[in-house]
């Protein structure tokens, strides 16, 4: 039997999505009678050879910007960490229960050491979500480059921070895709923008949270801080739009229902959830997320998977672009994307003035298309790793 290894963003992640959907594609693939694990990876983000490349690749929007910033941003996460001290505890631990979840190479990589993973895995899977962010283009890691031509990379349901790249961030973004045997993604746009630069094709498959049923999700869900009232569920991720929360708000008071929140996510704080009464969860890991999503009479969300576990269980669901996000930086593709897949465009809300009715959704047609593309992500990943 071949051994795989799966390279996305998993090692001391914070994030829930990017652990759920981790759990969900190595999940998958035991189930199907394959040797797999995830490869604890950490890529030193700061070294001074990377920061200069990402300086030449992306000189309006790292160097202006993201530079300017990041010393603010260090410190204010530190001082938030300080007087939450007891709380980010709580917090941390429930994300560190969770990696147990998932099976991991013993030795931790990073970009100098992953090289020797090359003896360890006869397969490689880059995905899901962002492993072709902007500011992972300086590393070797995601595209599979540090291995020798014998071995197998599949990116699955792999995704982008951008719409597109600049020109010489392009051009290396082509080469790397080189490496690559199969490539499959997450967003139509990111399809349709490899397949207009390379002469490589693209498929689109769903993300790896999308094949698991409900009721295996429910098999690690924790409901410990779910409420004993009806209440709805906000996950935002963006941080400086206001009119999303107070809309939100806005819904919980007419119809009664309390508000939960999580008010640290990522270790910072949203300046924007002031609006938001109700509870601020601190004890919410992955596992907590399954459980509120479940147990929501609606979610809110700017989040692709605050969405994706919605359509999965059922909910009603409100969606909005990040912070009002636009331009070839954008992260909304993900959002539109799917809501156009499931034909939930009318969950989107751009407008702020928008009203919001209780109406509960109706997901016979929607069940029916993810049953179709769960099928059809999971024929091609099978495929692909027979093969390529």
């Amino acid at each position: 039997m071949k051994k795989i290894g799966i390279l996305t963003h998993y090692y001391r992640t914070k994030n829930i999505g990017g652990l759920l959907q981790a759990y969900a594609l190595l999940l998958l693939l035991q189930n199907n009678d394959n040797q797999v694990e995830q490869i604890a990876f950490v890529f030193k983000q700061h070294d001074r050879e990377s920061q200069s490349l990402l300086r030449t690749l992306f000189p309006q929007h790292i160097t202006t910007k993201k530079a300017l910033k990041y010393p603010f941003s260090r410190l204010m996460n530190f001082l938030q960490k300080a007087l939450l001290k007891k709380k980010v505890f709580i917090q941390n631990a429930v994300f560190s229960e969770f990696e147990q979840f998932i099976p991991h190479s013993a030795q931790v990589y990073d970009n100098t050491h992953i090289v020797q993973a090359n003896e360890e895995y006869d397969i490689f899977i880059t995905g899901s979500d962002q492993v072709f962010a902007s500011y992972l283009l300086p590393f070797n890691s995601y595209y599979g480059e540090f291995t020798t031509p014998d071995k197998k990379v599949i990116a699955y349901a792999a995704s982008s921070d951008r719409k597109q790249f600049p020109p010489l961030a392009e051009k290396l973004f082509i080469k790397k895709l080189s490496r690559i045997n199969a490539i499959s993604v997450r967003e139509k746009t990111l399809k349709d923008y490899i397949e207009r630069i390379t002469p490589y094709k693209a498929t689109v498959v769903l993300d790896p949270t999308f094949l698991l049923s409900p009721s295996e999700w429910l098999k690690i869900a924790n409901p410990s801080p779910v409420p004993q009232k009806p209440y709805i569920f906000c996950y935002f991720l963006g941080s400086k739009s206001t009119w999303q929360r107070k809309m939100a708000q806005e819904y919980a008071d007419k119809y009664g229902y309390e508000m939960l929140h999580l008010p640290y996510i990522m270790q910072s704080i949203r300046p924007a959830d002031r609006f938001l009464k109700g509870q601020g969860r601190y004890d919410v890991g992955p596992r907590e997320f399954i459980a509120l999503i479940k147990n929501a009479q609606c979610v809110f969300t700017d989040s692709f998977h605050g969405l994706a576990f919605s359509i999965n269980f059922g909910k009603n669901v409100y969606v909005f672009n990040r912070d009002d996000q636009s331009g070839p930086a954008s992260m909304n593709a993900r959002i539109t994307d799917i809501l156009d897949t499931f034909g939930l465009t009318d969950r989107h809300i751009t407008d702020k003035n928008a009203i919001l009715d209780n109406t509960p959704l109706d997901y016979t047609h929607v069940h029916e298309i993810l049953a179709r593309e769960q099928e059809f992500s999971m024929n091609w990943l099978l495929n692909a790793l027979e093969t390529v």
